[in-house]
């Protein structure tokens, strides 16, 4: 006599087999896009980092991005040692849909635009990164509340969505005498950086977050 699995028997197995992989299958995948979204940060961050220490290096210490205008800023302190695949003289060339397809954590529009000439300098790398460098607020010098902005955005997956602060989009900080560029918010308190960076907030001091937790995104981050 041969034995075997019965049909019920068989059914069975696969039902569970189905239960346990819909468990742990979306689970391997978040665990996956986390690590994969670090990476992506932290390779970002050493690329800029990099330019900005050869061009200190070279050049020294810049001056006033504000008053000598975001092209001559970016033509003399970053362009030679960057290497730019594309610069986005609108956002549309650049993949996203409008010049404000940017969101905050907490779902809201964000108030900054991605282009704008008299304002910042925006373009890709090779690696598939697009970095916004700041020289003022606003979209125009005649803008009221300009001033200067010393911001660098980088969007990790470029135009591709969500184009949300804390997901793809992260906000680092250029420093002066040498200090190069940092998470936005690092010499913040830790609460302010935890209040900040939640789904009901900005999100803005997200990467200093994933900084301060060794690298890494953690429970308390607000993934989902």
């Amino acid at each position: 006599m041969r034995k075997g699995f019965t049909l019920a028997e068989t059914l069975i197995t696969l039902g569970i087999i189905g239960v346990v992989a819909a468990i742990t299958i979306p689970n391997l995948i978040s665990t996956h896009q986390k690590k994969t979204t670090v990476t992506k940060l932290q390779k970002a961050i050493s690329i800029i980092n990099q330019a900005y220490r050869l061009s200190f290096d070279d050049v020294g210490e810049p001056q006033s991005a504000f008053d000598i205008g975001s092209e001559e800023y970016f033509k003399t302190y970053w362009a030679p040692y960057i290497k730019v695949l594309t610069y986005c003289t609108s956002a549309e060339i650049c993949g996203y849909k409008s010049n404000s397809d940017f969101k905050y954590l907490n779902g809201n529009q964000a108030q900054v635009v991605i282009t704008a000439k008299s304002a910042r300098t925006t373009f890709f790398t090779a690696d598939g990164f697009l970095y916004i460098i700041f020289t003022a607020n606003g979209s125009s010098l005649t803008e009221s509340g300009y001033e200067p902005n010393n911001k660098v955005y980088v969007d990790i997956n470029g135009s591709a969505k969500p184009n949300t602060y804390g997901k793809d989009i992260f906000i680092l900080e250029r420093l002066s005498d040498g200090k190069g560029v940092q998470p936005y918010g690092y010499n913040m308190s830790d609460d302010k950086i935890n209040n900040n960076c939640s789904k009901y907030k900005i999100g803005d001091l997200c990467a200093e977050k994933i900084r301060r937790s060794g690298w890494q995104i953690d429970k308390s981050y607000p993934w989902k």
